[in-house]
């Protein structure tokens, strides 16, 4: 018989039943709180872990936003750049439009003098007088 069989019978006997269910009872306490608290520390080392790749993640997320920012931000300066030239090119174009037709209604005003001009000094023709030549020839309705 081993010697700590022998040395639980006689601490048994002489400390009594009541004494080794006590002392049962607080190893088991022992042994069930070394568990807890190995099982509490291996949590909270995985925690530490996810902690520190949740703020990796952050930084990581942090940079993509900035960088995203950075891009939309050059690509709306861009975006203004041509606004800007096609705003110029338009105002130039329309402005150019307008002084073509001014330069047209002057045009059409100095046509209007010159032909008012015309009618106000032509002849006027005989009316049915012995120098008309369409007088005497025969229309083409028959007549």
């Amino acid at each position: 018989m081993p010697k700590s069989v022998w040395a639980r019978r006689v601490a048994r006997k002489v400390l009594g039943e009541r004494f080794a269910e006590w002392y049962r009872r607080r190893r088991a306490a022992r042994s069930y709180l070394r568990a807890i608290s190995t099982e509490l520390l291996e949590r909270e080392r995985q925690l530490d872990k996810g902690e520190s790749g949740m703020a990796e993640r952050d930084a990581l997320l942090e940079r993509r936003i900035a960088d995203v920012m950075d891009r939309t931000e050059i690509l709306l300066q861009e975006l203004d750049r041509r606004i800007e030239g096609l705003s110029a090119r338009t105002v130039q174009r329309l402005s150019a439009l307008e002084n073509h037709a001014a330069e047209l209604r002057h045009d059409i005003e100095t046509l209007r003098r010159t032909v008012e001009a015309l009618r106000s000094t032509a002849v006027p023709a005989p009316i049915g007088g012995a120098g008309d030549a369409s007088a005497g020839a025969p229309s083409a309705v028959g007549e």
